[in-house]
């Protein structure tokens, strides 16, 4: 996952490049130097690490060959642009092949909400949690993904927090690393101006999840974030019945994972 995320980044930094300079053609020898460099990472580096056929690959190896040959000449700059746009959103698309390669999820978990004594005494708080399971599972069956990935967001982050508030010494999560505080006074922020990404942040420090529950985790975040209509439309994502039953396998699978935590 993060060798899909990394050869995103890196689109994404040679597209803004290539639009700092206005000439027609990319002649910059400096420029065309970066743009070698990104495609021949790709092939040395971050494909070797993904998991997928190469059938799957083919699309992506397309494009940043086209990278490869284009740097050797004085290729039109709007060209790069489109192609390199192009080559993001099938980097997009392989970030959600892979996590059905990486999850190797059974599609029989059960959709009966689990115990959640474990983290939780408080029965209003069990409450909410178990209505929050249904809610998702409600969301999918009316077809709703987006508003099923939001409520599997809200669940994951709840039980993060639920765990958080388990624990009578706070202290080794507020001096984490990925504890977020504010940058001029390094105070820690309050538990309730945390975000999703802080909470899986901290409990992969903390060993609470595995890097690969991490990595996933991450990747429903993200989805989540389509939330906001600009996003949605500047992606150009839509999203699927299927694509959340995936992430509801996902989800319980982590959930799972977070009920042992002691």
């Amino acid at each position: 996952m993060k060798s899909i995320d990394k050869a995103i980044s890196q689109v994404e930094i040679l597209i803004k490049v290539l639009k700092k300079n206005s000439s027609s053609q990319v002649r910059n020898l400096d420029e065309k130097a970066t743009v070698k460099a990104i495609a021949f990472s790709w092939f040395q580096n971050e494909r070797t690490k993904i998991n997928l056929t190469d059938t799957q690959l083919e699309e992506s190896d397309g494009y940043f060959k086209y990278l490869l040959e284009a740097s050797e000449k004085d290729t039109i700059r709007k060209n790069y642009i489109s192609k390199l746009k192009a080559l993001r959103e099938t980097l997009i698309k392989l970030r959600s092949d892979n996590i059905v390669s990486m999850s190797n999820l059974s599609p029989n978990l059960t959709d009966e909400p689990p115990d959640f004594s474990s983290l939780v005494k408080d029965d209003k708080m069990k409450l909410i949690l178990t209505n929050r399971w249904d809610e998702c599972i409600k969301c999918i069956q009316a077809n709703a993904p987006l508003s099923a990935l939001v409520m599997m967001g809200g669940l994951l982050e709840a039980i993060l927090l639920a765990i958080i508030n388990s624990n009578t010494d706070k202290s080794k999560i507020f001096k984490a690393k990925f504890a977020p505080s504010d940058k001029k006074t390094l105070k820690v922020y309050p538990l309730q101006e945390w975000t999703l990404r802080n909470y899986i942040d901290v409990a992969h420090e903390l060993n609470w999840i595995s890097q690969s529950t991490k990595d996933v985790g991450e990747v429903l975040r993200d989805y989540r974030n389509y939330i906001h209509p600009y996003k949605e439309f500047s992606h150009g994502i839509k999203l699927t019945k299927d694509d959340v039953e995936l992430f509801w396998q996902i989800s319980k699978s982590i959930i799972n994972q977070l009920l042992l935590v002691k």
